[in-house]
């Protein structure tokens, strides 16, 4: 018997969203600015890097399912049914369209799934589908993309084969379609480019100045056309945050986030815009390069670990906003019906009365570096090289230098995290978004990750917590790998990250669950 999914108590969420909407809403017209902090890496859903280019892919194509209000629900799938097994998914398909009016099908799918395994793409997030039957195997060169578990029985049908069961699967990816015919007429430059990328999600791309804006207009074509209030949007591209807040106040920005408590307070007394706390997904943290022949003992990391003084960094870098964090997920993460953190001591409190700058001394003994800490130099890479990142970086360099006594060279470099994920760096600072289960921040370590901590004890743990139909066993198989990687201090997180969202008054349909995927699909003007 297999358990067929319909959501209709979500259709009724969705359906009660859009009866509240008040009158005016919809009208012709309604377009908003909103801000991107840099260009886009690419819009190629194979190749893609990070958030912005993947809230952009959410906004102009439309992925098998999304979230919404935290809720996974039909999307490009009109229905799905999973087997009593848990390996076998069957899609079908709604009638949705291309932006061109070509109907989009199964096979646009399974290309794409095909393109993502394709190793000659190397696409960062391939990890996450590695419970697709070969995939992995794919992306490593042991099997041709056209092995893995993705098939188009007909043009709605699509079946998607698991190695094991993932219960967390439909949380954890965005399954986007990928027309064959543009990736065979543009080439390397695909996604790269607006007109290079065809859209069957609710807006379509019109231009893309590079490193100054895209803009997007309401794609007629697509299913749920009638309920994209938006005529259109504009993603304005500004890195430097004084600048960003400067375009907030003018009214350039319809909507933005505010980190620094000046600016927020600047714009709590501005009658105009109204203010969302929100609480993320994200965890911020230091990375150790464990293959360093220094930061390879644990004695050592666990010491700069310790002595970080994490409700300090969140004042000083995070206005205040956020939670210190003494574990890996953050208290948005459930398993099941349980909060994860709720029910999960966090490890690092177990250490805190641990004495770092002993700790660091009984490290410097066991790798042979002496007993004398001044004489420890170690490099701390740092992304932002603002006037304001530079003080945040310098903000860690004192913590450890002042606990330790060690020397800290911070090294400023804009390419940080291309460095990070090489392992040309000895101390980094990363944040890792999570999704509603915890595998997805579990599994960045499982190989190694940015860490490069490779530990079969950790990747057993998350490897039968994420094929665990039981709740309750998933839950206790995380709970020891965050303890594992968070003890053994491949990583040092630092704080939970929330923040405010100031947008003004006109401006309404803002997401406020920190795993919807709704892209700018419920953005509406209210006026």
């Amino acid at each position: 018997m297999k358990k067929t999914i319909r959501l209709v108590l979500t259709l009724t969420v969705v359906l009660s969203l859009f009866a509240a909407i008040p009158v005016g809403a919809g009208a012709e017209g309604q377009t908003i600015n909103a801000l991107i902090t840099s260009d886009p890496s690419t819009l190629d859903c194979a190749r893609f890097l990070g958030i912005i280019d993947r809230n952009i892919l959410h906004s102009i194509t439309e992925p098998l399912t999304r979230i919404e209000n935290g809720i996974v629900t039909p999307a490009g799938a009109e229905s799905w049914t999973v087997s009593d097994d848990g390996l076998t998914y069957t899609f079908t398909l709604r009638e949705n369209q291309w932006d061109d009016g070509e109907r989009v099908t199964a096979r646009d799918y399974v290309y794409a799934l095909r393109r993502e395994a394709d190793p000659k793409n190397a696409w960062s997030f391939a990890s996450d589908f590695f419970s697709i039957v070969n995939f992995e195997a794919a992306f490593n060169g042991a099997a041709a993309p056209s092995e893995i578990g993705a098939l188009a029985e007909d043009d709605r049908t699509l079946v998607i084969t698991l190695n094991a069961p993932n219960p967390a699967f439909l949380s954890t990816v965005d399954i986007f379609p990928c027309r064959e015919s543009d990736v065979e007429a543009f080439g390397d430059s695909y996604g790269s480019e607006a007109g290079t990328v065809s859209s069957c999600g609710p807006f379509k791309m019109d231009t893309w100045v590079h490193n100054s804006e895209l803009s997007f207009s309401r794609n007629a074509q697509y299913w749920d056309a009638e309920h994209v209030l938006l005529d259109g949007f504009t993603d304005q591209i500004i890195p430097d945050e004084s600048a960003q807040m400067a375009s907030l106040e003018n009214g350039s920005l319809d909507y933005a986030t505010v980190s620094t408590p000046e600016y927020a307070a600047k714009f709590d007394a501005h009658v105009d815009l109204y203010v969302l706390n929100i609480t993320t997904d994200r965890t911020a943290m230091i990375v150790f390069n464990c293959e360093d022949p220094v930061l390879s003992n644990a004695k050592i990391r666990q010491a700069f670990s310790l002595a970080l003084d994490r409700e300090l960094i969140i004042e000083i870098t995070n206005g205040g906003l956020g939670t210190p964090a003494y574990g890996l997920v953050p208290t948005v993460c459930y398993v099941g019906d349980v909060n994860f953190r709720e029910a999960t001591k966090e490890p690092l409190l177990a250490l805190l009365d641990t004495d770092p700058a002993a700790l660091l001394l009984e490290g410097m003994e066991e790798a042979g570096l002496g007993a004398d800490p001044s004489k420890l130099t170690l490099q701390f890479t740092w992304r932002d090289t603002s006037a304001t990142g530079r003080t945040y970086a310098e903000l860690y360099q004192q913590m450890w230098e002042d606990a330790l006594g060690v020397k800290i060279e911070i090294d400023f470099n804009e390419s940080a995290l291309a460095s990070i994920r090489e392992g040309n760096y000895q101390i980094g600072s990363v944040g890792w978004g999570s999704t509603y289960e915890p595998l997805f921040q579990l599994s960045r370590w499982s190989t190694g990750g940015q860490s490069r901590w490779v530990n079969a004890d950790y990747a057993a743990l998350v490897s039968e917590g994420s094929a665990s139909m039981d709740d309750a066993v998933r839950l206790a198989k995380y709970q020891q790998a965050e303890a594992m990687l968070v003890t053994e201090a491949a990583i040092a997180p630092t704080y939970y990250n929330a923040t405010q969202t100031y947008a003004y008054t006109h401006v309404d349909g803002i997401p406020t669950n920190p795993f919807d995927t709704t892209g700018m699909k419920t953005f509406f003007i209210n006026k």
